[in-house]
């Protein structure tokens, strides 16, 4: 029974004055007593992948269009450009040879 005690001191001393019972072999007296870890699984963070959004580009602003330019982008017909011409009182600026048909360095030649 004195073996235990002594055994149990050993190990409440080697522990840092905690009581604790720990099942094992009885150490002799002025011998140090191993110290047993508890056993424990450690797991790692999950880990995060950060998925960066690919980088929006906007194309430079180019030249505005003029009228001619913007009705061919718009699919309209040189009937409609011509007509508009008209409407709008035949303006200089689309006609750029004079030569009486707008539109035609967006449409061809259409005379």
């Amino acid at each position: 029974m004195v073996g235990r005690w002594v055994a149990f001191a050993a190990v409440v001393v080697a522990l840092g004055g905690c009581a604790v019972s720990v099942p094992g072999k009885a150490v002799p007296v002025g011998s140090v007593a191993p110290v047993v870890a508890p056993t424990s699984t450690v797991t790692a963070p999950p880990s995060v992948v950060v998925v960066q959004p690919p980088p929006v580009t906007v194309p430079a602003p180019s030249k505005s269009l003029t009228q001619c330019q913007q009705f061919a982008a718009d699919g309209y017909s040189f009937g409609y450009a011509y007509n508009a011409w008209v409407r709008a009182g035949y303006p200089l600026g689309w006609d750029a040879d004079r030569d009486g048909l707008p539109c035609e360095q967006s449409y061809g030649e259409q005379n």
